[in-house]
């Protein structure tokens, strides 16, 4: 398996007040990130069970304080009530704005019940932001658990809710998380790595063909 190549000099960890202030979000409170093209309307990226989660927080009177974002689709009509204010982002059309936005949030949920190795998780741990997500699909190739963030079981949203808090809770947990996560990412994703695996799939496929087969 060959992951795309990720810009990690472009995503990288930048100041969080900075990058909160740009984007119009508070400063002071725990931001709870989610994020896909028109993600709460697609099964497949499990909105639904992160509402479920959040509730469940929010029941347990956990992270009180705490923000939710959402980007990738403008505020709707009738909005989700997840028990946690609501910021909405829209959609961010390159990629300096989704490297402010990861750096301003302080984990990413990708509660998919499908999905591969999706470039948001990439780009937002190369930002040094944890990840909270499901052990399905290619989530345990992006995400390792306990040192880049949380893989919950599949498609149960109480240990997702015990992932999210498990990240949040504990400062210097916190900051380590997101040293690991940015390591990763550069010893995984970063061009210099991602290059030569490219070309020894070429050479194998060239060897082969020449070979007869």
């Amino acid at each position: 398996v060959v992951p795309n190549a990720l810009d990690v000099d472009l995503f990288r960890p930048h100041d969080k007040a900075f990058c909160r202030d740009i984007l119009g979000l508070p400063r002071d409170v725990p931001l709870m990130m989610f994020g896909a093209l028109g993600g709460t309307q697609d099964s497949r990226k499990g909105f639904d069970l992160l509402e479920q989660a959040l509730r469940l927080l929010r029941e347990a009177r956990a992270l009180i304080d705490a923000h939710c974002v959402i980007f990738g689709q403008s505020r709707p009509a009738t909005e989700p009530q997840l028990g946690f204010p609501i910021h909405w982002i829209g959609h961010l059309c390159d990629d300096w704005s989704l490297a402010l936005l990861y750096n301003a949030v302080d984990v990413f949920i990708l509660p998919s019940r499908q999905d591969n190795l999706p470039q948001t998780g990439t780009e937002s741990q190369a930002c040094g932001c944890p990840l909270v997500a499901f052990d399905c699909g290619g989530m345990p190739d992006l995400v390792e658990h306990r040192v880049t963030g949380y893989l919950a079981r599949p498609y149960d949203p109480e240990d997702l809710a015990i992932g999210i808090k498990w990240v949040l809770e504990d400062i210097d947990r916190y900051a380590q998380l997101g040293n690991s996560a940015r390591s990763r990412a550069v010893r995984f994703w970063g061009p210099d790595v991602v290059f030569p695996q490219y070309l020894d799939v070429f050479r194998e496929s060239v060897d082969l063909y020449e070979s007869g087969g």
